[in-house]
C-alpha cells in the first residue's frame, strides 16, 4: 500500500524473518560470537535465552549460517515437548541412526548414538544439536541431557549441545536438582533488546534494504520514540515502524515524524484492548448460552432443584508490552485484505515422503545434472556422485561458472528468473536433498527429479518443504573482478561502466575509474535489483548487469502447469 509512494521494493518491516534483513546488533554480535566460539573449540553446552521478540530466531540463523555442512552434523528440535526416550529417539531420527523404535530403550539408544559420535569424530566432523523453546523441557529430560553431556573424549565433547529458550529456562537452570545440569555450562548467554543507538541503525538498515528513496525517511524525533515505546525490542520494533509508515501514508506525508509513531502506539494499544475486550465478550457470551441451553433442558427434564452458580470474574486487561507483541491489524486507509492462499496439506505430505524416500546422492547428481544441461554442458565424468552443497560448488566451478548462494523468499528468487537449485531440509531428516528448479508458471514452479505426477508444485505449498536456500549461478563473460572502493582504476572498472551504459545508466562515461558517478549508478541499478544499495560491485550485482545487458543466460520454462 505506502510501498510506492516511500520506493520501497518491499515491505521493510516484516514479522517473519527474512535473511535479507538480518541486522546484528552490539548484543547480537556478543551472542553470536560467543556461541560459535564455543561450537568451534567444542566445549560442549551452551544456552541461549531472552524474552520473545529479542532476536534469539537472528542469531541461532546466523549461527548455523557459519556451519559448513561439510565439517558439522546439525539437527535443530523445535518441538521439545517429549520424554526422555521420545527425545533421544528424535535425536537419532534427525542424525539418520538407525534404530529399533519398538525395542529401543534408554541405554540402547545411548549406545547407538555414542557409536555415531565417534564415527562422526573420526570424519572430523562436528556433531551439533540445537533445542529451540528449551523452556518448555520437562527437568527429566533435562537430565538426560546433561547425560548428554558426558558423551566425550579425554580433550573434547564429542556432541554440542545448544538450549534456545525464553527467560524462563535460566529460572528452570536454576533449580537444585539440576545443579549439575547447570554447572557443565560452557556459555550461558542472555540476549537483551537493543540499545537507542542500535535500534535507530536497526531502522535504517531494514530501510535501505527496502530501497527507502530518502535517506531520512524518519525523523530523528521519530526514531526516537520508536525506541521509548520499543525499548529496542526488534519484533516491536518492526509492527511499530510498519503502522507509523501507514499513518504517514494516510496524512500524504514524506517522512515519518514523532506524532505519527504516537498514534500507531496508540492505534496498537488500543487494538490490543478491543481484541482483548472482543474476545472476552465472546467466549461470556457462548458460556451464558451454554449454561441457558444447560439450565433450561434440566428445568425441562428434571425435578425443580436449588442450584447455585459461581460467577466468573473478568481477568485484567494488560497494556501492551514488548514481549507480546501484536501483528498489525489494517487501518483504515486499507482498500484490500490479501486472503491466506490454500494449501494442500496432503499433497504436501506426500511431496514430503517423496523427497524421503529419494537417495541423497541421486537427488543431487539429478539435480545437478538437469542444472548444468541448461547452461549446455555435461557434468565431468569425475563427479560419480554429489551430497552434498560443497561438492556442488566444486563441480559449477569447473564448468566455468560462478556459484551464488541464495537465502531468501522464493518471490525473490523467480524474480531472477534463471534455474536454481533448492537445498531441501526437513525437519526430522538429517541429510539434506536437493531438487533443480527449472520453470515458473501461474503460481507454480517447475521441479526435477519429480515429486508431483507432472513436475509442478503450487508456490505456496513448494513453501512448506523449501526453506529458502538455493544456489544460482552465471558465467563471467568479460571476466570482471569485484570493486568494492572508490577510486579503482583498470580495465575492470571501464567494462563495468560499459555493462552500467548498457543496462541505460545516463550519467556514466567510460573514464576506467571507479568514480562518484559511477558509484551512484551502481548503487541505482542495485535498488532497483532489490540488492542493498551500497556502490559496490559483486558477485550478485556482477550477475544482473550481466543478465540485464543481455548475455545468454537460460531462462526459467514458462511452459504450462497443469
Amino acid at each position: 500500500m505506502y510501498l510506492k509512494m516511500f520506493g520501497f521494493s518491499e515491505k521493510p518491516f516484516h514479522i517473519t524473518p527474512n535473511p535479507r534483513f538480518i541486522f546484528l546488533s552490539k548484543k547480537h554480535k556478543e551472542a553470536f560470537a560467543h556461541l560459535l566460539y564455543g561450537v568451534q573449540q567444542r566445549v560442549g553446552f551452551f544456552a541461549l535465552s531472552g524474552e520473545i521478540g529479542t532476536g534469539k530466531t537472528t542469531v541461532l540463523r546466523t549461527l548455523l549460517g557459519q556451519l559448513d555442512e561439510a565439517d558439522y552434523r546439525v539437527a535443530l528440535i523445535f518441538n521439545p515437548c517429549l520424554s526422555a526416550i521420545e527425545l533421544l529417539q528424535v535425536i537419532h531420527r534427525e542424525f539418520a541412526i538407525d534404530y529399533n523404535s519398538e525395542k529401543s530403550n534408554l541405554v540402547d539408544l545411548f549406545d547407538s548414538l555414542n557409536r555415531f559420535l565417534l564415527v562422526q569424530r573420526e570424519e572430523g566432523k562436528t556433531v551439533v544439536l540445537v533445542i529451540d523453546e528449551a523452556q518448555n523441557l520437562d527437568p527429566k529430560v533435562l537430565e538426560q541431557l546433561r547425560l548428554l553431556s558426558n558423551l566425550e573424549t579425554e580433550t573434547e565433547k564429542l556432541i554440542q549441545l545448544v538450549l534456545v529458550g525464553q527467560p524462563e529456562l535460566d529460572e528452570i537452570l536454576q533449580r537444585k536438582d539440576l545443579r549439575q545440569l547447570r554447572q557443565r555450562l560452557a556459555v550461558s548467554y542472555k540476549l537483551e533488546a537493543m540499545d537507542a543507538e542500535d535500534t535507530r541503525a536497526y531502522v535504517l538498515h531494514r530501510l535501505k534494504i527496502a530501497g527507502a528513496k530518502s535517506h531520512d525517511l524518519f525523523q530523528e524525533s521519530a526514531l526516537a520514540q520508536v525506541y521509548r515505546f520499543s525499548k529496542g525490542t526488534p519484533r516491536l520494533v518492526n509492527i511499530l515502524c510498519d503502522r507509523a509508515l501507514l499513518v504517514a501514508y494516510a496524512r500524504d506525508a514524506r517522512s515519518v515524524t514523532k506524532a505519527d509513531v504516537q498514534t500507531a502506539q496508540k492505534e496498537l494499544q488500543h487494538q490490543q484492548k478491543t481484541s482483548r475486550f472482543t474476545s472476552k465478550n465472546l467466549v461470556a457470551i457462548g458460556l451464558a448460552a451454554l449454561v441457558l441451553i444447560m439450565l433450561t433442558t434440566k428445568l425441562l427434564l428434571s425435578p425443580p432443584q436449588l442450584a447455585s452458580q459461581e460467577a466468573v470474574p473478568d481477568q485484567a486487561v494488560p497494556s501492551v508490552h514488548a514481549d507480546e507483541p501484536l501483528p498489525p491489524a489494517p487501518v483504515t486507509v486499507e482498500k484490500s485484505q490479501s486472503v491466506e492462499p490454500v494449501v494442500d496439506q496432503q499433497r504436501v505430505e506426500l511431496y514430503k515422503k517423496r523427497i524421503v524416500t529419494m537417495p541423497v546422492e541421486e537427488t543431487g547428481l539429478q539435480a545437478m545434472m538437469q542444472f548444468a544441461e541448461s547452461w549446455q554442458h555435461d557434468l565431468p565424468k569425475a563427479v560419480p556422485s554429489i551430497s552434498n552443497k560443497r561438492q556442488m560448488v566444486t563441480a559449477l566451478e569447473k564448468l566455468d561458472l560462478v556459484v551464488l548462494e541464495y537465502d531468501g523468499r522464493i518471490e525473490d528468487l523467480l524474480h531472477y528468473d534463471v534455474p536454481a537449485i533448492l537445498e531441501i531440509a526437513l525437519p526430522g531428516v538429517a541429510r539434506k536433498r536437493y531438487l533443480s528448479l527449472t520453470g515458473q508458471r501461474d503460481g507454480f514452479a517447475k521441479l526435477w527429479p519429480q515429486i508431483s505426477e507432472d513436475g509442478w508444485v503450487a508456490l505456496p505449498e513448494l513453501e512448506r518443504i523449501w526453506f529458502g536456500k538455493a544456489l544460482l549461478a552465471y558465467r563471467n563473460f568479460d571476466s570482471i573482478s569485484m570493486v568494492n572502493r572508490p577510486g579503482k582504476k583498470g580495465r575492470t572498472v571501464a567494462a563495468i561502466q560499459e555493462l552500467l551504459i548498457r543496462n541505460g545508466a545516463d550519467n556514466v562515461l567510460v573514464s576506467q575509474e571507479y568514480d562518484p558517478p559511477t558509484i551512484a549508478a551502481v548503487a541505482d541499478f542495485q535498488q532497483k535489483k532489490r540488492l542493498a544499495p551500497d556502490g559496490r560491485v559483486g558477485a550478485f550485482t556482477l550477475f544482473w548487469l550481466y543478465r540485464d545487458a543481455g548475455y545468454a543466460m537460460p531462462r526459467l520454462t514458462t511452459e504450462t502447469a497443469q
